[in-house]
């Protein structure tokens, strides 16, 4: 056993995989080696992990039968690689941050921790327990929660969860938000890295009337697949709408303390991310997220009147247009949801489940 070796697992979106990435930054910064563990589809946003990452094949179940047999061929070269993997790191201490991608190496983890090679810890970052880590929750040695609240979480497990909220970019500090009076409002659209091309089109358009009928003029921001830039493009020139439109932003933190209000699904990250820039923010929770667990990620901030929810179902409803146009405008509603979500605790995350699985 390598007395300084970490291991992080994660996959599937960026919201699993960047808390991921922050933390593993933080503990080399402390003088440790640290591996991460992700798929295919996770390793595009692990580019800024400053240790090793390990890409190890992995897929869930949700297909036919045909889809499954290649699932289930995936999953068993996974479980190959991750036991090659970690037979040569032997790692003292492992946290997983979900996802099925998570399952398999956390299968071989579970063989080295019976052995008493490697602690196993867990970190939840959504309102509702994912299946892997309710899955695993028997042999973790220590949950870490993003939610104070959060469902499926057994009775039994509950002495040994621990709400630390989510690892961000240490780099950042937490700042106080000046409001903007100015009529030049910045909007930013963000969609994730799921569900995000239809949310983009019906947002264009109740963006485009109200920049049409209102004394504010926009500037829009909107993250969008490559297939839809060129056109969005051309409709914002045509329109002299000022605008910016990427793939992906990196400097997530920073673009959210220069825009004013922001329009984006609700992921454990953005909710936190929300809390951190206390920005003004509409969310539309992805109606297929496991659980649903995105509407109540954003519940936890509505319920605090800090911020705004807008179901799918009823975007393109007049209703929906107003709640957002009224957003944009008025600066007290703005100031008042500000003023809410400065009221929520930042925790230093990374430094909490740094100190709980050393036990400094």
């Amino acid at each position: 056993m390598k007395k300084n070796s970490y291991v992080l697992i994660s996959g599937g979106t960026g919201g699993h995989v960047i808390p991921a990435v922050n933390f593993g930054n933080y503990i080399i910064e402390n003088g440790h080696s640290c591996y991460l563990f992700v798929d295919n589809r996770g390793k595009k946003y692990a580019s800024h992990f400053r240790g090793q990452i390990i890409v190890i094949n992995s897929a869930h179940l949700a297909y036919n039968f045909f889809g499954k047999l290649k699932s289930l061929y995936l999953l068993l070269y996974g479980l190959i690689q991750s036991t090659f993997y970690l037979i040569q790191i032997r790692p003292s201490k492992c946290l997983s941050f979900g996802s099925y991608a998570s399952f398999m190496p956390l299968i071989i983890l579970t063989i080295f921790n019976f052995f008493g090679l490697t602690q196993i810890y867990l970190h939840e970052q959504n309102s509702v327990m994912g299946k892997v880590n309710i899955f695993f929750s028997r042999i973790s040695k220590k949950i870490f929660l993003g939610f104070e609240t959060t469902t499926k979480l057994k009775k039994k497990y509950k002495n040994k969860s621990c709400f630390v909220g989510l690892p961000k970019d240490h780099s950042y500090t937490y700042n106080l938000r000046k409001k903007n009076i100015d009529k030049n409002k910045k909007i930013f659209v963000c969609g994730g890295s799921q569900g995000a091309v239809n949310l983009n089109y019906e947002i264009k358009k109740l963006l485009i009337k109200i920049n049409e009928h209102s004394f504010d003029k926009l500037e829009i921001s909107m993250q969008c697949p490559n297939s839809q830039i060129k056109e969005f493009s051309e409709i914002f020139e045509n329109l002299q709408i000022k605008y910016d439109l990427r793939n992906f932003y990196d400097n997530i933190l920073e673009k959210l303390y220069q825009t004013d209000i922001l329009i984006a699904r609700s992921g454990a990250g953005t909710i936190n991310d929300v809390i951190f820039t206390q920005i003004p923010t509409i969310f539309i929770p992805l109606p297929s997220s496991a659980n649903n667990h995105q509407f109540y990620n954003a519940r936890y901030l509505q319920d605090k009147k800090a911020a705004l929810i807008i179901n799918e179902s009823e975007i393109s409803n007049h209703k929906s247009y107003l709640v957002i146009k009224k957003l944009i405008e008025d600066i007290n509603q703005q100031k008042s949801i500000i003023k809410n979500l400065q009221k929520i605790k930042n925790f230093d995350t990374n430094s909490l489940i740094y100190k709980q699985m050393n036990l400094i």
